[in-house]
């Protein structure tokens, strides 16, 4: 066989060399026979080799090309496997001693003890690299002991036996890529060899999993430090639910990239760890019975941190976001910090401190909490109990869930909102100071309020911003701050310094020295209320706007002794601004709209009739940001009468219209509330004149006008339960005036006749009733005003008129700056 060596078979080891062939296992030494011993030599195997055992020595190298072998045993020496199956029953298959190994496209296996074993003897120890290759170990899949390093890539490793390890680090450390470690017990199991080599073990795992059966995924007892970096997707998970468990007296520095462990990360009592997950996920819990430093950047925890009596847990998130608890028991020492938009949704109990920062988000309860601190547009939801000290800064907010208590609080530009305005809390303050803002609600119809109770002293300068609803007050007064002494001042900071409730809105008044109330006295009316009064007051004005288009059309017809009969259009629009004085409701009112007709002399009579229909929409303005719109359809008929021999005429017209209203009401609190209904309304107008031709084309025609229109009243509600009932609002409008104008001729069928008019106008009704919340409001324009108006019609062709009017009109309580119309005709 290997003529160059010693060869034993079927006898006794009694030679020197081959008497003791000794294995550095677990501290034990075994014994190997039938072994082909190299000593200071070098022999190549390959797939025709018979299956033996091989000891290397002395400088010894063996290369292993597809040869299957038993166990190697290498000391001070290499060993080169490019190919080929390892197996043993009960001893180590692969034992290095102060040498070097390169391991590819293997597999190694040990049905009872270790697969590979990198030791050491009295050099610093061993190396191998691994790749492409299985190895199995019964007790332990590979081990590293002190000085020892690992290169493990696209490989697999585990362990069978009941108590195994996939790899124990015993001072070695482990550069482990692309490949999977599995134990039964433990995945990776890291210790310190002795006092005489406290080498630090290390595992470093790039895109690589680590995994246990029934028990932690890393066990960490080093007694010293310990070094776990995982990256590139790597991952940890265990059997019993904690991935990686440091034992006392041990020191680990976890680092994380792009990986993710799933089970807890148990630090015991006497134990210590630095965590730095970094776009990383955890699922499970981190339990510190020792002292735990936890840094999350751009990472996930789902689960909790709980620490022991004498445990301690500074944990810290940086663009990461937390689902779970931290709760720390009595004498445990807990904080936390949450930077960068990172956000928690748990509950945090019993902790030194809790930092939001940097426009992070904590949505939990607080309960015995020593200092809270929340800046830079830090937003906390959440209630407090026990808090001893809490400071608000600016951009930052706390939103309460329920009643809270606080120690001192300090508002530093920050601000404290009471819920939504459907829950009332209290917030109970031993101590307040600097500067800030309490955004509150209170419900005027049955006493209920958020309330602010300073228990000891208040200083600084407060605002409150109150929400506003659409229930109306039943009592004189609502108290909202109490203080127990100090000069605090507090005021509102609703627009207009005022609260709308209601029907009316309210003020904030200061009764004694310690005490804030809303006050009934104080009361205006509420943009609610203005903006229902203008929607049911708007359709007069409306239906008026549309007549407008047609009056002139009846005109055009006179112009020519009713020979225009054909079809015609009206695009118009008008502004109307109405005064506070007319109900204590001011608005201004924008109209356009589209009206198409078609009339047609009734046989040789004086008369000519005609229909109509078209669409309008109205704007409405109103103060602090509240506006409604108006949609208006309609339908109507008209009739013009005559005489071409006196220059009498009777004009006549009937129109009902649709309309359909939507009010988006701005509040004092900046809020909006909104509300939609549908009505309809007939209108009507009577106009008698003569028409008296001058000299030079010249003519005037004084009139005389009764105009009147009625639309049906509504119940409605707007959205924050603001109930408005309008009665039947009325309109009887009489008018008197004049037109002048002048026809010229422009050749053949071609003339154009310019005209100015004049009138003055009184509006009779003065009772329109608006019922909000059982208060009684009336919307009044009656009185006088003066209209004036000039136009052009141009008869372009014989069958084809074109014309424009603009016009102004003013009085009490009513402007309307501007209208115009534009039209054209047709005829047959």
């Amino acid at each position: 066989m290997h003529t160059s060596m010693r060869l034993l078979r079927n006898t006794r080891l009694t030679l020197p060399l081959l008497k003791w062939v000794s294995v550095f296992s677990f501290g034990c030494i075994s014994t190997s026979a039938w072994a082909v011993v190299l000593d200071n030599q070098t022999l190549t195997v390959s797939s025709g080799t018979p299956l033996d055992s091989y000891v290397l020595i002395n400088q010894s190298a063996l290369t292993v090309d597809g040869a299957q072998t038993s166990s190697i045993s290498v000391t001070d020496s290499v060993l080169s496997i490019l190919r080929g199956d390892t197996l043993t029953s009960n001893s180590v298959a692969i034992n290095l001693v102060d040498s070097q190994a390169s391991i590819a496209n293997a597999t190694i296996t040990s049905r009872g003890s270790v697969g590979l074993l990198l030791a050491h003897g009295a050099g610093d120890g061993s190396t191998a690299s691994v790749s492409n290759s299985t190895i199995q170990g019964g007790s332990v899949g590979i081990q590293v002991n002190a000085g020892g390093e690992l290169t493990l890539a696209n490989s697999q490793v585990s362990a069978t036996a009941a108590n195994s390890d996939g790899l124990r680090l015993q001072g070695g450390t482990a550069q482990v890529s692309n490949s999977s470690i599995i134990g039964q017990n433990f995945g990776v199991r890291m210790l310190r060899e002795s006092e005489l080599r406290p080498d630090v073990a290390a595992l470093r795992l790039d895109n690589s999993s680590v995994s246990s059966v029934t028990g932690n995924g890393i066990e960490v007892r080093t007694r010293g430090d310990a070094i776990i970096d995982m990256q590139n997707g790597s991952r940890v998970s265990a059997g019993n639910g904690t991935a990686i468990n440091i034992s006392e007296f041990s020191n680990t520095t976890l680092t994380a990239g792009a990986s993710e462990i799933e089970g807890n990360i148990v630090v015991a009592e006497g134990g210590r760890a630095s965590l730095g997950l970094d776009n990383s996920r955890l699922v499970g819990d981190i339990q510190s019975g020792g002292t735990t430093a936890v840094d999350f950047n751009q990472s996930v925890l789902e689960g909790d941190v709980t620490v022991a009596a004498a445990g301690t847990a500074n944990v810290s998130f940086n663009q990461s976001s937390m689902i779970g608890n931290l709760v720390a028991q009595e004498g445990g020492d807990l904080s936390l910090v949450l930077a960068e938009r990172s956000q928690l949704a748990g509950n945090v109990q019993n902790a030194q401190l809790v930092s939001v920062q940097g426009g992070s988000l904590l949505v939990g309860d607080l309960d015995r909490v020593q200092v809270l601190s929340l800046d830079s547009n830090a937003q906390f939801t959440g209630k407090t109990v026990d808090v001893q000290q809490a400071g608000i800064g600016g951009g930052a907010n706390w939103t309460m869930t329920d009643t809270s208590s606080v120690g001192s609080l300090a508002m530093n530009g920050g601000q404290v909102t009471f819920g939504d305005n459907a829950t009332f809390y209290r917030l109970n303050v031993e101590n307040l100071s600097g500067n800030g803002t309490f955004v509150m609600a209170s419900d005027f119809s049955n006493g209920n309020t958020d309330f602010l109770n300073v228990t000891g002293n208040a200083s600084g300068s407060h605002g409150l911003l109150m929400g506003s609803n659409g229930a109306d007050p039943s009592l004189d007064s609502l108290k909202v701050v109490h203080m127990g002494s100090g000069d605090a001042q507090f005021s509102l900071l609703n627009q207009g310094e005022q609260v709308d409730l209601g029907a009316y809105s309210y003020k904030l008044v200061q009764k004694g020295d310690q005490d804030w109330y809303l006050d009934r006295e104080t009361r205006t009316i509420s943009p609610m209320t203005r903006t229902v009064m203008a929607l049911f007051n708007t359709p007069i004005t409306i239906a008026y706007g549309e007549m407008t288009s047609l009056r002139s059309r009846m005109g055009e017809l006179r112009y020519n002794q009713g020979k225009n009969a054909g079809v015609w259009m009206r695009a118009y629009g008008n502004q109307h601004n109405i005064a506070d004085a007319s109900s204590g409701v001011g608005y201004q009112q924008n109209q356009r709209g589209l009206t198409f007709g078609a009339d047609a002399q009734l046989g040789e009579s004086n008369w000519t009739l005609g229909l109509l229909a078209g669409h309008s929409r109205s704007d409405l303005n109103l103060s602090y940001g509240s506006s409604g719109s108006i949609d208006s359809y309609y339908v109507g008929g008209y009739a013009t009468w005559m005489d071409p021999e006196s220059g009498y005429y009777v004009d006549s017209v009937l129109k009902y219209n649709r309309y359909q209203n939507d009010a988006k009401v701005g509040l004092s609190d900046g809020t909006r509330t909104k509300g939609d209904y549908d009505t309809h309304g007939m209108s009507a107008s009577v106009e008698v004149g003569k028409h008296i031709k001058l000299d030079d084309g010249y003519f005037i025609e004084p009139f005389a006008q009764v105009a009147a229109a009625a639309v049906a009243g509504k119940d409605f509600t707007l959205d924050n339960g603001f109930d408005a009932n309008g009665d039947v609002s009325r309109s009887l409008l009489g008018k008197v005036g004049t037109t002048l104008g002048k026809t010229i001729s422009l050749g053949g069928d071609s003339m154009i006749q310019p005209y100015v008019k004049a009138a003055f106008a009184h509006e009779f009704a003065q009772r329109n009733q608006v019922q909000v919340n059982n208060n009684l409001f009336n919307n009044d324009l009656s009185g006088s005003r003066a209209e004036l108006g000039a136009g052009v019609a141009w008869t372009v062709a014989k069958d084809f008129q074109v014309y424009g009017e603009a016009g102004y009109m003013n009085g009490k309580n009513i402007e309307m700056p501007y209208s115009f119309s534009l039209g054209a005709s047709y005829r047959f």
